[in-house]
C-alpha cells in the first residue's frame, strides 16, 4: 500500500513542480528587473504579484482529502490519485502599483493596475527604476522595464496521492507523502496528515438514520520546494560599475526561489449512502501560510553615499523574503461512485477562493 503511494508520488510531484515553477521560469528575468528597484520595492512588487499564486496554491492543498462524510471500519483502506484546484477571484487578477508605497519606482498614476502572476497574459505599465543622487538630491533613471505578464490562467491545478486506513472508534487516518524529488531546475517533497472521527455514534438520534453519516475531519499539509533555474547577471550596461571580483565567471550563481507552503484544514461533512452512489456536504475552514525566499547574490546599480559619490553595483543578499497568509470559510458538496474496490469522485467548495476535486481510488473502504 505504502510503496503504490510512494510510486505515484514520485510522478505527482514533479508534475506539481513544473505547475509551480512556471511563474518562476516565465518570470525569472522580471524577478531581476524588480531588484533593481531595491530590497524595499521589490519584496512589495513581487509580493502583490504573487500572492494570488500563494493563496491559490494553498487552498488547494487542503482539498481532496475525502470523499465521503462516513470513515473507514479498521483495517479498511484506500489509495487516491486526485487533482484539486482553486480559482483565483476576479479582484486578484491585477493589483495596484499606487497602492504599495513604492520610493525608488514611477509609473504613470493614470496607469497604475498590473496583471498580478495569475491575471492576463498581457504586460503591465512600463516603470522607471530610478536611484538617489547624493550630488543634486534628484531621483535618476536606472532602467525601464514593464510589469511582468500574467500567466493566462486563473485556475492552478495541483495533483496528489493519498493512502487512507481505518483504525477503531469509527476514526480514519489519511496520509500524503512524496520523497524528495528533482525535476530540471525544481526539486520538491511533499507531506500532510489528516483525521476523520465520525461523530453518528455520539448522538443517538442521528445513529438511528440508515446511510447516514456525519464526519468531523483535520488536515495538514507541508509543501517544500526549490526552482534554481533563476540566472539574473550584470546587464552589459552596468558592467563599467562593477568591481572585478563581481566581473568574476560564477559570481553570481547559485541564485534560487524557495518556497514553503503549510496548509491546515477543518471540516464538519456529512454523507447519505444510497447503493453505490454517496453524496456528502459540509463547511471547511482552510488556514495557509507561504514563504517566498529568493536566495543568492543579485546585482543592483546604487549611488555611493561618500566621496565620490559614484555609481556602483551592490550585491543583494538573500534579497526577498515574504511570508504570506490567507484564510477562509466554504461551503464544500461532492458525490462519489463506488463500484467493487474502485471508486470515482468529485466535489466543490464555494468560498474566497472556490476549489474544485475530482480523483479515483482503489481498495476497500
Amino acid at each position: 500500500m505504502m510503496k503504490s503511494l510512494l510510486k505515484v508520488s514520485f510522478w505527482a510531484v514533479p508534475v506539481l513542480g513544473l505547475l509551480l515553477t512556471t511563474t518562476a521560469a516565465q518570470a525569472q528575468d522580471e524577478v531581476g528587473e524588480f531588484l533593481r528597484a531595491g530590497r524595499q520595492d521589490a519584496n512589495k512588487l513581487l509580493g502583490a504579484y504573487v500572492e494570488p499564486a500563494s493563496k491559490s496554491l494553498g487552498h488547494s492543498l487542503n482539498g481532496g482529502w475525502f470523499n465521503s462524510g462516513k470513515a473507514m471500519k479498521l483495517g479498511r483502506f484506500d489509495v487516491r490519485v486526485f487533482a484539486t484546484g482553486a480559482v483565483v477571484p476576479d479582484k486578484d487578477k491585477t493589483f495596484d502599483l499606487q497602492a504599495l508605497g513604492l520610493t525608488q519606482v514611477k509609473f504613470n498614476p493614470g496607469n497604475s493596475i498590473a496583471p498580478t502572476v495569475l491575471g492576463n497574459d498581457q504586460e503591465g505599465p512600463e516603470l522607471t527604476l530610478v536611484a538617489r543622487n547624493p550630488l543634486n538630491g534628484r531621483d535618476e533613471e536606472i532602467a525601464k522595464i514593464n510589469s511582468p505578464q500574467g500567466a493566462g490562467f486563473s485556475f492552478l491545478p495541483v495533483p496528489m496521492a493519498q493512502v487512507s486506513l481505518g483504525l477503531v472508534k469509527d476514526t480514519e487516518i489519511a496520509v500524503r507523502f512524496s520523497p524528495k524529488v528533482k525535476f530540471d531546475d525544481f526539486e520538491g517533497e511533499l507531506w500532510g496528515v489528516g483525521l476523520k472521527h465520525g461523530i453518528k455514534q455520539w448522538i443517538p438520534v442521528i445513529s438511528m438514520i440508515p446511510g447516514f453519516d456525519i464526519t468531523v475531519f483535520g488536515g495538514y499539509t507541508n509543501l517544500k520546494s526549490a526552482y534554481r533555474g533563476i540566472d539574473v547577471q550584470l546587464a552589459t550596461r552596468d558592467r563599467a560599475f562593477a568591481s572585478s571580483q563581481q566581473l568574476q565567471e560564477g559570481y553570481y550563481d547559485n541564485q534560487a526561489i524557495r518556497l514553503t507552503t503549510k496548509a491546515w484544514t477543518g471540516s464538519l461533512v456529512a454523507s447519505k449512502t444510497l447503493s453505490v452512489l454517496t453524496a456528502y456536504a459540509g463547511v471547511r475552514y482552510s488556514n495557509i501560510e507561504t514563504d517566498l525566499n529568493a536566495e543568492g547574490r543579485y546585482p543592483v546599480v546604487a549611488y555611493r553615499t561618500t566621496a565620490p559619490y559614484a555609481k556602483y553595483v551592490e550585491d543583494l543578499e538573500n534579497p526577498v523574503t515574504l511570508n504570506m497568509k490567507d484564510s477562509q470559510w466554504g461551503a464544500t458538496a461532492g458525490l462519489r461512485l463506488k463500484l467493487a474496490f474502485f471508486s470515482l469522485y468529485g466535489e466543490y467548495t464555494l468560498s474566497k477562493y472556490s476549489t474544485a476535486s475530482a480523483g479515483i481510488g482503489l481498495g476497500f473502504n
